[in-house]
C-alpha cells in the first residue's frame, strides 16, 4: 500500500479471518449454551478439561476478532483508495457511496435469497419468509444473522468520507475528532437502541484510518521485527483473559489494528510471508462471499445434525469435523459468486464513477468488505 501495489498480505489475513468464522459458527452451533459457558466467561473461569481446550479454540478462531478484523482492514484499505482519488467532495462522496453499494449490496441479497431458500429446505420457510424484505433493508438479521456487519460498513460511509476530508485539511490528528463527535452522536438513546453493533465497533474504523497516516507510518517503524507475535497473541487472548467488558473490546481492537499496521508497512516477517501465499491469496480473493455464502451450509449442516446426540455432547469435535464440508461448500460457492459476481459489480463501479476520479488510481488494493 505504502508503495502503491496491492496489499496481499492483508487479504491472506482477511482470508483466514473467514475461515475462522466458519469453524466458530460450526462448533458453537452444535450446543448454543457455549456462548454463555464457554465463548463470554474468561479461560479462568472455564470448568473442566474440555471447556478449557473448547475456549482455546474459540480464542484462536473467534468470530468476534473475525469481525473486529474486518472492520480495521476495511477502515484502512478504504481510506487509503480514498487518498489515491483527487476529486472534490460531492463526486468524491457519491462515487464512492455508489462502488460501496456495488461491492456489497447484490452479493449479499443473492446470499440472503439462498440462506431463505436453506430455510425452505429445513421446513421453517413460512417463518423466515417474513423476515426477508427487513433483512433485506438492513433492518432485521434473522434470515442471514452475519449481515449485521454490513449494516456497520454501509454506516460507516459517512464516518470515512468525513474523515478523510478531515484529513486532507487538518491531518492525522483531526481523524480522532471526527470519531469523537460520531461516537457522541451515537450515544443518543434512540442511536444506541438501533444502531448498537455501529457504535460498538466505529471504534475499528477509526483506526484503520490512522493506519494509512503519519502515525501509522511512525508506529510501524518503530516496531521491531518479530512485534507480530505477540500482537497477534495479545489479539486473540485479550478479551478471552480480560473478560467481556468495553475495555477488553477497545484493547483487542487496538492490537488489531497494530497488527494489521504491519502488514499494510510489510513489516510482519514470517507472518506477512505466510498471507503473501497462493492459497492465502486465493481465499483473500474470495473472502466476502466465503464470508457470507457459508451462512447457507451452516443452516443445513444445522437441521440434518439436529436430532444427533453425540454432537450436542461433543460440540468441539463434530463442530470441527463439520466445519471441513462446510468451508469446502463454501469456498466452492464463494469461487463461482467472485468471478461472475464480485469481479463484474467492482468493475461496473469503477465504470460509473469515473466522474468521482480526476486522476487514475496507481492500482486497487485488498478487495474490501471492503
Amino acid at each position: 500500500m505504502p508503495d502503491g501495489k496491492r496489499n496481499t498480505q492483508m487479504d491472506g489475513l482477511r482470508g483466514y479471518a473467514a475461515i475462522a468464522v466458519i469453524v466458530f459458527h460450526s462448533i458453537l452451533d452444535r450446543d448454543p449454551t457455549q456462548n454463555v459457558r464457554i465463548v463470554r466467561p474468561t479461560i479462568q473461569e472455564a470448568h473442566g478439561v474440555y471447556d478449557v481446550i473448547t475456549k482455546l479454540v474459540f480464542m484462536v478462531v473467534s468470530g468476534e476478532t473475525a469481525v473486529v478484523i474486518f472492520f480495521v482492514l476495511s477502515g484502512a484499505v478504504l481510506f487509503e483508495s480514498l487518498k489515491q482519488r483527487h476529486a472534490g467532495p460531492i463526486p468524491t462522496a457519491f462515487g464512492f457511496s455508489a462502488r460501496r453499494i456495488l461491492r456489497l449490496y447484490p452479493t449479499f441479497f443473492i446470499c440472503l435469497a439462498g440462506c431463505l431458500a436453506a430455510f425452505a429446505v429445513c421446513g421453517a420457510f413460512s417463518f423466515e419468509s417474513g423476515h426477508f424484505w427487513p433483512n433485506a433493508a438492513l433492518y432485521d438479521f434473522s434470515v442471514l444473522g452475519a449481515s449485521w456487519t454490513l449494516q456497520v460498513e454501509f454506516l460507516a460511509v459517512p464516518f470515512i468520507l468525513t474523515g478523510y476530508w478531515s484529513y486532507r485539511r487538518f491531518g492525522a490528528i483531526s481523524i480522532a475528532c471526527v470519531y469523537a463527535v460520531f461516537a457522541t452522536i451515537l450515544c443518543a438513546p434512540w442511536m444506541r437502541e438501533h444502531f448498537v453493533y455501529y457504535q460498538r465497533f466505529l471504534s475499528c474504523f477509526a483506526l484503520g484510518l490512522l493506519i494509512p497516516t503519519g502515525i501509522g507510518a511512525a508506529l510501524a517503524k518503530v516496531m521491531p521485527a518479530m512485534a507480530w507475535l505477540p500482537v497477534l497473541l495479545a489479539m486473540l487472548a485479550s478479551r478471552h483473559v480480560m473478560g467481556l467488558h468495553w475495555w477488553s473490546m477497545d484493547t483487542e481492537q487496538i492490537f488489531a489494528a497494530l497488527l494489521v499496521t504491519l502488514l499494510f508497512y510489510k513489516r510482519a516477517g514470517g507472518l506477512g510471508r505466510f498471507f503473501d501465499r497462493g492459497i492465502s491469496q486465493y481465499l483473500g480473493r474470495i473472502s466476502y462471499s466465503l464470508y457470507l455464502f457459508n451462512i447457507i451450509y451452516l443452516i443445513l449442516v444445522e437441521h440434518w445434525t439436529q436430532g444427533l446426540t453425540m454432537a450436542k455432547t461433543h460440540p468441539l469435535e463434530w463442530g470441527l469435523l463439520l466445519a471441513i464440508p462446510v468451508t469446502v461448500a463454501a469456498v466452492a460457492t464463494a469461487h463461482i459468486a467472485e468471478k461472475s459476481l464480485e469481479r463484474p459489480l467492482i468493475a461496473l463501479g469503477r465504470k460509473l464513477t469515473q466522474f468521482s476520479v480526476k486522476q487514475e488510481p496507481v492500482a486497487v488494493h485488498v478487495s474490501a468488505l471492503s
